[in-house]
């Protein structure tokens, strides 16, 4: 019997062993595209080639018809979330969402149930008219967003408070430029560990987005010149027994932006927060400092194990 015990101490160790040496599952991870003021296809091609080279994740994609008028072919649109970890959208409508009443509710279902949901640039002005949308994703801009749609987040005596600002926009920015990251949330898992001051390439610095701001939390954030003030650059809450990271930077009007490593790293391990809750995913050996942007083809970042 001693024997017969050591004998299944010994294989249970050594399983174990096995088992703790085996790389993680793989992230599934679906992006939503099709619909956009801005080159989605370019930014569906570059956000695919960032989480594909960080080695945590497997991704599809689902393209929207290309005709808003076609409802046969909107109601037969209904990608099955279920099937993933996370739902990543690159999906701008300009305001008004034709999505069919089944897939509203399916998205909703999904991340309230414990899916992951993530929010990049232009997808934040996307359905204006959708109230769960707009909880969702916490604010956003444009597409018919005015006061009546929320608040502003702000920065007020070191603490991000919801501000109605009734008589501000909703949704603006300046220029393309190079900006610099300020990190707000320094415990929180996406950002730990980054530099808490890092130089994004150029890219258009959303302002004044607005909404129901529910459980939003600002994780980095920038300064803006256009505004007096800073401006949320990567957020979080949570949705029911979901995770939404929502991100305005990537912008695809040239490649600076969505070539610049931080913005790569963001993007990736906020990808994975809304999947798991955790992040294992280590920055690259040339993530940019504060004074100097790090730009290199998504694809061919050098991610650290």
């Amino acid at each position: 019997m001693l024997r017969f015990l050591l004998g299944s101490f010994l294989l249970a160790c050594t399983l174990a062993s096995c088992t703790s040496s085996y790389p993680p599952a793989k992230i599934r991870v679906l992006i939503l595209d099709g619909q956009n003021n801005h080159d989605w296809k370019a930014t569906t091609q570059a956000t695919k080639a960032t989480l594909l080279a960080s080695g945590r994740f497997e991704v599809e994609v689902s393209t929207s018809p290309e005709d808003k008028s076609a409802s046969a072919d909107w109601e037969a649109w209904s990608p099955d979330f279920s099937q993933y970890d996370v739902v990543l959208s690159n999906y701008n409508d300009g305001g008004t969402c034709v999505w069919s009443q089944a897939m509203k509710d399916a998205l909703v279902t999904y991340v309230e149930g414990g899916g992951g949901f993530v929010v990049v640039h232009a997808a934040n002005n996307s359905s204006g008219d959708w109230p769960e949308y707009n909880r969702l994703i916490g604010v956003g801009g444009w597409g018919g967003r005015t006061p009546a749609s929320g608040s502003h987040m702000r920065l007020s005596d070191s603490q991000w408070r919801p501000d109605p600002a009734a008589d501000e926009g909703s949704g603006s920015h300046g220029p393309q430029h190079e900006f610099v990251v300020e990190t707000q949330e320094t415990g929180h898992p996406i950002v730990e560990g980054l530099p808490a001051l890092w130089k994004h390439g150029k890219d258009e610095l959303y302002d004044s987005l607005r909404g129901p701001c529910e459980n939003l939390i600002v994780v980095a954030s920038a300064y803006s010149s256009k505004t007096d003030r800073h401006e949320p650059m990567a957020m979080v809450l949570h949705f029911g027994e979901g995770r939404v990271f929502h991100t305005p930077m990537g912008h695809v009007g040239g490649t600076e932006a969505v070539h610049c490593v931080g913005f790569q790293t963001i993007l990736a391990r906020g990808t994975e927060w809304a999947a798991t809750g955790k992040v294992t995913i280590a920055p690259p050996a040339d993530f940019p400092s504060e004074d100097a942007v790090s730009l290199v083809a998504p694809a061919e970042v050098i991610w650290t194990p």
